[in-house]
């Protein structure tokens, strides 16, 4: 999984509204880019095949 390098404007509108109901607190666009990205970043990172880990 590629990470974008920015989200569409309905990516950082629904972002917007569920981290405003989750947390009451209202985003500005760039903090959503920031945030966002960090996490589609993360879960591309847990996303990642691991190595075998069998042990001899």
């Amino acid at each position: 999984m590629k990470t974008p390098q920015q989200l569409s404007r309905q990516a950082i509108d629904e972002f917007k509204a569920i981290y405003q109901e989750e947390f009451g607190k209202s985003l500005s666009d760039d903090e959503v880019q920031e945030i966002a990205l960090r996490l589609l970043r993360f879960f591309g990172i847990l996303n990642q095949p691991q190595p075998d880990e069998t042990t001899d």
